[in-house]
Parts: C-alpha cells; structure tokens; sequence
C-alpha cells in the first residue's frame, strides 16, 4: 500500500524536476519524506509493521539527499 503511494507520487511529480528524500533511522519505525521540486512532499511514519521493509527502505535510498 504506501510502496504503491510511493511509486504513484514519484510518477506523478518525476517530470517537475529533481525528487528529493530524508530517511529516518529505522528503530521502533522510521520517518519519510519525498519532496518535489514543485513543493509537494510525500510524508510518512513507518512502522515496522506495516511496511514492506526492505524494498521500501532501500527504494528511498535511491533517491539524492
């Protein structure tokens, strides 16, 4: 599900330019955001739990800081 928002905001918001990330440490859960270069972010707590953990995390890697 939230891979999936993901994957839908970066096609989305890919053609404005330059997608940037921040990724928290991964504890108890970890915070995302994806920011554009029109102004909109994708903003989200993970929790364990629920995210697909290693494909999410290492998808967010990819993206320039």
């Amino acid at each position: 599900m939230m891979f999936a928002d993901l994957e839908r905001f970066v096609a989305a918001h890919r053609p404005c330019g330059e997608l940037t990330s921040e990724v928290g440490k991964p504890a108890a859960g970890y915070a995302l955001r994806v920011a554009c270069a029109c102004g909109a972010a994708f903003e989200r707590w993970v929790m364990p739990e629920t995210a697909e953990p290693d494909l999410l995390y290492s998808r967010l890697q990819t993206f320039p800081n």
